[in-house]
């Protein structure tokens, strides 16, 4: 079952129109999201130095929290893009 971060990030890449999948792997402080996407979108999704990418893991942290307090936070170190759509 889908972690609420990965609902909330899948929700999110869709209300913005991009094209990708995210597979969650278990971490020893939380979860892996890994957002798969092809290579016209991945340029888009980083944003310029990373931007876009810290805004979505922002906004991401926020809305876990609204929804449960306790929640791990999404981090850098816990965010991969692989341009690799499947």
């Amino acid at each position: 079952m889908p972690s609420t971060a990965h609902a909330i990030l899948q929700e999110t890449l869709q209300h913005l129109g991009f094209a990708a999948t995210i597979e969650e792997q278990p971490i020893e402080d939380g979860v892996l999201l890994d957002i798969k996407t092809d290579d016209a979108s991945a340029s888009h999704l980083i944003g310029r130095a990373g931007q876009t990418l810290s805004d979505l893991q922002y906004l991401t942290n926020r809305l876990v929290f609204r929804l449960d307090p306790t929640a791990p936070k999404v981090d850098r170190k816990s965010t991969r893009l692989n341009s690799s759509h499947t």
